[in-house]
């Protein structure tokens, strides 16, 4: 039997445990954003690669706190898996008959293998508040010291370090890591702006002051997608923040403000060509046809000549490139994972993949009168609403399906407004005998 000494122990064991595994939503963070990280200086450079690192602390975290919780999870979840599964079969089925047989087997791992996990993540971390919360302060976190690392470099005169980031890897890996950078500056400034709701007085200012350097900062490294998002984040996210918390009318005038005061800055920016000086982001968008646009545009044309030419099922898993004659290769891809559905999975393929966004997107939606309760409940609401909205604008001009982040919000999405509660019920001490 039990002494009141024993139950003291486990409790004190159990708080030990909690302690240990707290981490969860800053891992899931750091995991996310591997790519981020890897362009730092000094991690670039690290004798061990820290995404299996990563990976498996976040998979140690999931596994306990799928042991130590017991999850209520909205119908969107299940939904969410299940259309992923349909995918991944068709995707298997489809693969036989692609010509990109150097590169579906890599496709197939991440989407049959490693986007469940990814998506269970999501999940976990988007169900349990606490975790969530610790999620969101990582990446309030971590967008700032990125921020702060390419405005130091710019302010420096090393432009190149920013847009090359140490000038390691290939011209497709830096292209990706400055994407993700400024898809981190995206999400943190959204975090920021709820933020500036939320209080008063100096902490406003500060959040305020926190919003508009990372807004600066967003500038530099030339990620296009990331500073859309960010400029639309940080006018949505305050908004259904309001919106949530009941102050309807303030909510569309800061929009209809917040819209005007970005459309008038953007444009004075873009107007003058000593401001955009050195400004990569800046620089990209005006390049022209001759930039990258020009680059996506030719991959879409010749997307959609295979969607006219190759009928309802589609070349096959991982067998764009080779159809459009661009070689064998993984880094040519249609850029918009809608249309890769189509080409690749057919229209089924399509169906499938709009499906997932749609369960994802209801699931959000529907947790909004679950998560109105107070204050906390809307910052998370609205967070999710940004970080999906950042991967919409990320995934219609970037990427392929086998993108884990993109797995990764689709599970936070779908997970908004579940629950948890702990497995281990803590225990009334005995009177002495």
């Amino acid at each position: 039997m039990a002494t009141p000494g024993t139950r003291a122990g486990a409790a004190s064991g159990q708080v030990t445990l909690e302690t240990l595994f707290a981490g969860f939503g800053v891992f899931a963070c750091l995991l996310i954003f591997t790519g981020v990280l890897k362009s730092l200086p000094g991690v670039a450079t690290a004798p061990i690669d820290i995404t299996p690192l990563l990976l498996g602390i976040v998979l140690l975290h999931l596994a306990f706190a799928l042991a130590s919780r017991r999850y209520i999870l909205p119908p969107s979840v299940p939904a969410l898996f299940a259309l992923h599964a349909a995918l991944a079969g068709l995707a298997i089925l489809s693969a036989g008959t692609s010509a990109g047989r150097d590169i579906f087997h890599d496709k197939l791992r991440d989407v049959v293998l490693v986007a469940p996990v990814m998506m269970a993540i999501g999940v976990a971390v988007a169900a349990d508040h606490r975790t969530f919360r610790r999620f969101l302060l990582a990446a309030k976190v971590l967008g700032p010291a990125m921020g702060a690392f390419i405005a130091l470099a710019f302010a420096l005169g090393l432009v190149n370090v920013v847009v090359q980031f140490g000038g390691r890897g290939s011209v497709q890996t830096q292209r990706v890591q400055y994407q993700l950078a400024n898809l981190a500056i995206a999400l943190a400034a959204s975090g920021f702006a709820i933020a500036v709701m939320r209080t008063r007085g100096l902490p406003r200012l500060f959040n305020l002051g926190m919003t508009a350097l990372l807004a600066f900062a967003a500038l530099i490294p030339g990620g296009r997608s990331g500073f859309i998002g960010l400029c639309l984040t940080v006018v949505a996210t305050p908004c259904l923040y309001l919106w949530q918390r009941g102050r309807r009318a303030l909510a569309v005038g800061l929009a209809l403000g917040l819209a005007a005061g970005l459309t008038m800055g953007i444009t004075l920016l873009f107007a003058s060509t000593q401001l955009a000086t050195g400004l990569r982001t800046v620089e990209r968008f005006t390049q022209g046809a001759g930039g990258d646009g020009g680059g996506r545009i030719a991959l879409w044309q010749a997307a959609f000549a295979l969607i006219g030419g190759n009928g309802f099922l589609g070349v096959g898993f991982g067998g764009y490139s080779s159809a459009a004659g661009w070689g064998v290769t993984r880094e040519y891809y249609p850029h918009n994972l809608f249309i890769e559905a189509m080409v690749e999975l057919g229209v089924p393929g399509f169906l499938l993949f709009l499906g997932i966004w749609m369960a994802a997107g209801l699931g959000w939606l529907s947790a909004g009168r679950r998560l109105a309760r107070d204050e906390e409940g809307a910052e998370q609401w609205a967070a999710t609403a940004g970080f999906g909205l950042i991967m919409l604008i990320y995934i219609s001009v970037s990427t392929d399906l086998g993108n884990p982040l993109m797995w990764f919000a689709l599970g936070l999405l779908a997970g908004c407004g579940g629950a948890s509660v702990s497995r281990w019920q803590p225990q009334a001490r005995s009177a002495p005998g």
